[in-house]
């Protein structure tokens, strides 16, 4: 009797967001637990039981993987797709290698290998274990001869899906015809392989093959990684780890309660624990380099704890990573309700702007529309000739910045170090009532009117609310000079934030809340800025 060829494909193309902060530094399938890097540790196994053709597909981060194929000689496929689509676009994308496979996910742990197994019939079989309790995975029903007959999301004291899948020859040629059919209809593409078969599974027969609890592990977040292993933080190589443990002197294991901020539009912050007290850290994203100078930043973040406006920094370091105190309580300042508020901040930006700043200090320059400018011009490389599409409202936004800096030099308007990012998400009190102007990434020099125009563009806001905003910073009844270059001020930063939106659509991120009221703020307050000027 000829023995059977078989192969493996490994999914290893998705993010993993459960474990975040780690993930942003490496896959989850890279990650070191128990000794082991987890998808070395299933291919090893693989290939102790004579299974030598493997394929690895691979998305998130791929390049990390590279070096598989020369370490193990299996062979890299790629997923360009892993942001939009599930997991059964990993297996489109191998399907031309579906046979007598294993399916297999690069984040499992065995502790004993699965794949010397004893299959003398070589029937399809789904790995599964019985759960005690609810539980999130793919429950089944199956029949007295252990056919799975049903698949559900989710269940309670039931059988469920777990670890690896094994496809037979006429099973995979089955299931490939009904990927390759219907791959491009509404939805399928975003399914979990499981919930596609399920579709199909009167077409498709897999046996239900029971493991022990301890047989398999999948690890659901961080917190159960580190139960399995306690030694994981130790053992992990993350830049993350080692920039806390020397900014606060202690040790990974110290670190506790990990729970990602989702906050951040530039960045991915996370709060920790730490010897019973709480922190925050920041981690730079992916895209933040196109917008972010940070030696500007730390310059302006350690003035801004110099005056008390933002103390809650403890380290930053010039590659953008920063540890900062947890804020107690913290919510966000509601400046349309609390007079006393507004005038916090107005005073926190007149103290920014008072700032002596020498040359050496090398302090950048936030010139909106150049700035404004070269994000369009990344955002062009995806949506089309924005330029063109926009060419008008440029036209007019370059003819008013001219006026303006002519009229700064008139009005003698010095450049000052501004935040350039003020609006209501970036002022935040604590429980005792202790307001913080935060975020200084887009700090640099500017006129004193950006940072008032940098709220107003943003909202959809009234005349009478617009008047509010100037005149609290301001201080005094506006004078028309005086009025015509803040107002003039609020299509420039609405030009700035609107580019941003674009840029960052073009990247696949969010474009805020605010994209759509900044080219408003544009459109509304151009022509009237013009002329006034002209």
């Amino acid at each position: 009797m000829l023995e059977l060829i078989k192969n493996a494909i490994i999914l290893a193309a998705g993010k993993s967001d459960r474990f975040a902060p780690f993930t942003y530094e490496k896959p989850k399938g890279l990650f070191c637990v128990k000794g082991d890097v987890l998808i070395e540790r299933q291919i090893e196994q693989l290939h102790e039981a004579g299974i030598n053709e493997i394929y690895v597909v691979v998305g998130y981060m791929k390049e990390k993987f590279f070096y598989l194929e020369q370490k193990y000689g299996v062979k890299l496929l790629i997923n360009n797709q892993f942001g939009k689509k599930g997991n059964l676009y990993s297996l489109y994308v191998a399907r031309k290698h579906l046979g007598n496979t294993y399916v297999c996910c690069a984040d499992h742990y065995f502790s004993k290998n699965p794949y010397l197994d004893d299959n003398p019939g070589n029937l399809s079989y789904r790995a599964c274990m019985y759960i005690p309790g609810k539980f999130k995975e793919f429950a089944i029903d199956y029949s007295d001869a252990k056919v799975i007959t049903g698949v559900d999301v989710g269940g309670s004291d039931k059988m469920a899906m777990v670890g690896h899948a094994y496809m037979n020859e006429g099973f995979s040629a089955v299931f490939r015809k009904f990927i390759e059919n219907e791959i491009n209809d509404f939805g399928v593409s975003d399914l979990f392989w499981e919930e596609f078969y399920a579709k199909h599974l009167n077409n498709l027969t897999f046996f239900m093959k029971e493991y022990a609890p301890d047989d398999i592990y999948e690890f659901e977040d961080i917190d159960a990684l580190r139960k399995f292993d306690s030694e994981f933080l130790m053992n992990i190589d993350s830049d993350i780890i080692t920039n806390i443990c020397q900014t606060l002197q202690c040790s990974p294991n110290d670190i506790t309660d990990i729970n990602v901020i989702n906050a951040g539009l530039t960045n991915v912050s996370f709060s920790f624990e730490c010897c019973q007290k709480k922190y925050v850290y920041r981690h730079p994203g992916g895209t933040s380099g196109n917008l972010i100078n940070r030696k500007t930043e730390l310059f302006a973040q350690s003035k801004a704890k110099e005056l008390g406006i933002d103390n809650s920094v403890i380290k930053m370091d010039l590659s953008g990573w920063k540890v900062s105190h947890y804020i107690t309580d913290a919510k966000n300042c509601d400046l349309e309700s609390s007079d006393e508020q507004l005038e916090t901040i107005m005073g926190y930006l007149h103290r920014i702007h008072n700032i002596d700043v020498d040359v050496k200090d090398n302090v950048k320059i936030f010139d909106n529309v150049v700035e404004g400018n070269k994000l369009l011009e990344i955002a062009s490389l995806t949506k089309g000739n924005l330029k063109r599409e926009f060419s008008d409202l440029i036209e007019k936004v370059e003819r008013l910045y001219k006026h303006i800096k002519d009229d700064a030099v008139k009005m003698d308007y010095k450049l000052v170090l501004c935040h350039n990012d003020v609006y209501e998400p970036n002022f935040i009190y604590d429980s005792d009532g202790k307001v913080y102007l935060v975020d200084w990434e887009y700090a640099g020099l500017n006129y004193a009117a950006n940072d008032i125009g940098s709220i107003i563009c943003r909202y959809d806001f009234n005349d009478e609310q617009i008047e509010r905003y100037i005149k609290a910073y301001v201080g005094h009844d506006l004078t028309e000079k005086e009025r015509r270059f803040y107002y003039a001020y609020i299509p420039i930063s609405a030009y700035y934030w609107f580019c941003w939106g674009l840029y960052k659509g073009s990247v696949g991120e969010d474009d805020s809340f605010f994209f759509l009221p900044s080219y408003r703020n544009l459109v509304r307050f151009i022509d009237v800025a013009l002329e006034n000027y002209e």
